[in-house]
């Protein structure tokens, strides 16, 4: 073993030298690194949520990502915050920083009451909060909902495959339909989670309430249901995994020729879209962290 030892170095050492003279060597050693690379875990984005920015002068505000961001194209949206501008006397909005000794150390994620009167086809008793990375389209807010929440940011470090959060989430009392639909209801609510990789096509458009889940060109993805379980006052960690949805269009991953998008998008109520759930749910974020798995392309 040990003469195999002091071979396998003296061969490394010989690479060396020789890679000092030899393109070719080089170059083969050059992609033996990169192949070496290509594949680790490394950790690519992480959320505090300590930063907010005020996006409707006083009214709302939205977790920051940096000093300079602007209010009208923030990195975190919510369209259940901006609807809800449109509640009567409304001041109880759905997603609002966590504060700690007069910090924001966080979000909170909410369903709140909101406003039903029958002659508006999308009021509802129940606006279920949902934070997430993207956009909303504010013409489709009042007539097509599910079509203004613009899911996804550009994405290019490398394929997500892990999304780790740290969290705290109790369920309202009472699962209600918002509109009064008689339809069967869960027995209790329960927060959800997704997060959604997928190629930016030459339309440019994005994943919306309709889509998020089933569009052609999503690469891979991740979903979870949060129950009631964690203790009053403690914070549980969840790793949520994305698994390719096509394992051709995943292995054609091409950060340098294609562009991709990550939607991560956080709900207190896990059929918020369909108007159901328990007002007073409540899902409380510390911290997300996005983790890839380096792609190269040669």
């Amino acid at each position: 073993m040990k003469r195999l030892s002091i071979a396998f170095a003296l061969g490394a050492l010989a690479v060396a030298l020789a890679s000092c003279d030899d393109p070719i060597t080089s170059k083969e050693r050059s992609l033996q690194e990169l192949h070496y690379k290509e594949g680790v875990l490394t950790t690519s984005q992480t959320f505090d949520f300590t930063r907010w920015i005020e996006v409707k002068k006083g009214a709302y505000r939205l977790p920051s990502i940096a000093p300079d961001e602007d209010a009208k194209n923030t990195y975190w949206a919510s369209a259940s915050n901006q609807g809800y501008t449109m509640v009567p006397r409304g001041k109880d909005y759905p997603v609002i920083p966590l504060m700690d000794n007069g910090m924001n150390n966080g979000a909170i994620i909410r369903s709140v009451k909101g406003f039903y009167f029958f002659l508006f086809r999308t009021s509802t008793d129940l606006i279920a909060g949902a934070l997430y990375t993207g956009q909303v389209e504010t013409k489709q807010l009042t007539t097509n909902p599910l079509e203004s929440t613009l899911f996804g940011q550009p994405y290019s470090s490398g394929l997500p495959e892990l999304v780790d959060f740290t969290y705290q989430y109790k369920a309202g009392e009472k699962v209600i339909h918002g509109q009064g639909k008689k339809v069967d209801l869960p027995s209790e609510d329960r927060a959800s989670v997704s997060a959604v990789f997928y190629e930016v096509t030459e339309d440019d458009s994005y994943l919306n309430g309709k889509t998020l889940q089933t569009d052609a060109r999503i690469v891979a993805k991740g979903y979870v249901e949060l129950a009631p379980t964690t203790p009053a006052g403690e914070w549980q960690s969840y790793r949520l995994h994305l698994q390719p949805v096509d394992e051709a269009r995943y292995a054609a991953v091409d950060m340098a020729k294609k562009k991709y998008r990550l939607a991560l998008v956080f709900s207190s109520s896990f059929r918020g879209a369909e108007y159901i759930g328990a007002v007073g749910s409540e899902l409380r974020l510390q911290q997300v962290t996005i983790k890839d798995r380096v792609k190269s392309n040669h």
